[in-house]
């Protein structure tokens, strides 16, 4: 590939996920990602007796809602927010949401969490899922979120941090492909460059040519570990995949479960 079409490939914004994640597209492309999918991991958690009773959870990130909606119909009370309006209109808007003020949907952005002071020690989990954490520059981005995701927290009160696995995408990445989804011709390119993970999206849609490219740090399950610490938490299970089997070095996620202490 020339150099100056690579360049173009990589060229993007640092804030790539308001415009991308709000577009058709998006949703066309990634419109696989199941509510069954969703179901059995939430099922698999209360089998196996991994969370605390059930009572009030924030999920941060929560996309169109599939796991919001697979904890409420367990018992939860849920308040669930995410950055695009696309999305919390698709949850809002879903055939299975109930007129019910015990599952609750909002636009925010994670990255003004300092604002949400009527969240603070109100919830007994809070989950972030499918990899919704990651996409800023801010130096410190994730550990500044984890510390409020534990202040959000109940004494006593348990995170689920969920993270693809850097390593692992690393040995399998596919440089390039093409993908049809829903009639629409997408030409993927993928690398990953100075500790972020890319992947650069190009489609023709109503006759015009886009380009979105997502980029997420490659966070390692050391430097999660670590911000957990920092704030406050004790970790409890390192999962590797949405079966709860244990992390290991090729696992494809890495999903923590932490717990804040409850003498304070």
């Amino acid at each position: 590939m020339p150099q100056e079409l690579q360049r173009d490939v990589w060229k993007t914004d640092p804030e790539w996920f308001k415009a991308w994640f709000n577009t058709q597209a998006y949703h066309k492309l990634y419109g696989h990602r199941s509510e069954e999918e969703a179901d059995r991991l939430v099922q698999v958690l209360l089998e196996q007796e991994c969370l605390n009773s059930r009572g009030s959870m924030l999920d941060a990130g929560c996309g169109a809602g599939r796991h919001a909606r697979a904890f409420f119909k367990r018992g939860w009370e849920v308040t669930a927010f995410d950055l695009s309006k696309a999305s919390i209109a698709a949850a809002t808007s879903h055939p299975h949401v109930p007129a019910n003020d015990k599952l609750q949907f909002k636009v925010y952005d994670l990255r003004n969490l300092d604002e949400a002071t009527e969240w603070q020690g109100a919830f007994d989990l809070v989950t972030n899922l499918f990899t919704s954490l990651g996409y800023f520059e801010e130096p410190q981005a994730m550990e500044r979120i984890v510390g409020h995701f534990s202040g959000f927290l109940k004494p006593g009160g348990q995170l689920l941090l969920d993270y693809l696995n850097p390593e692992t995408l690393a040995k399998q990445l596919v440089p390039q492909e093409r993908v049809v989804k829903g009639g629409t011709d997408f030409e993927i390119h993928r690398r990953i460059h100075n500790g972020w993970i890319e992947k650069s999206i190009e489609f023709v849609s109503d006759g015009k040519r886009h380009h979105h490219v997502e980029r997420v740090q490659a966070l390692t399950k050391a430097t999660f570990l670590d911000a957990l610490l920092d704030a406050g938490l004790e970790v409890l299970q390192v999962w590797g995949d949405y079966h709860l089997a244990t992390w290991k070095p090729d696992s494809p996620r890495t999903m923590i479960l932490a717990q804040k202490p409850t003498n304070i």
